[in-house]
């Protein structure tokens, strides 16, 4: 039960932190000058560009946050890695709807986000699961 609990902390962390925290650099990196408000970093993230890599990176961040909630929780993998895709649905959600900085996002982006994750998430963890059987057969 803990190695579940804890699959779903660190599939939820590495889904969540992970797209932040590349968001962050991506913004920074394209507006080519510090930003000092949110509106300003909103200004250069509200781009057309910076959110389809938004988008991007919120997929590969949930697809390798399944994954290794899949990898930690071993058995029934896809059942833990679901419990922490809903757990990040919910999370992105609230954020969205009454998070400090929701009037930041497009809505049209806001649903995109949550509609993308929870499945990215589940298909990491599809990954892992056909990997750890693949592993346990001796190949294809």
């Amino acid at each position: 039960m803990l190695r579940w609990i804890l699959a779903v902390i660190v599939g939820v962390v590495v889904a969540y932190v992970l797209a932040q925290q590349l968001e962050g650099v991506l913004v920074r990196s394209a507006a080519g000058r510090n930003l000092y408000t949110a509106g300003d970093y909103f200004a250069v993230r509200n781009t057309p560009p910076i959110l389809v890599g938004r988008l991007a990176l919120s997929l590969a961040a949930g697809i390798l946050g399944g994954y290794m909630a899949a990898r930690i929780a071993k058995d029934a993998a896809l059942r833990v890695a679901a419990i922490a895709a809903a757990a990040l649905t919910v999370m992105l959600v609230v954020d969205f709807t009454s998070g400090e900085f929701a009037w930041g996002t497009p809505v049209w982006m806001r649903v995109a986000l949550v509609v993308v994750t929870g499945p990215a998430m589940l298909a990491g963890a599809a990954v892992r699961i056909r990997a750890a059987n693949l592993m346990k057969t001796g190949g294809p």
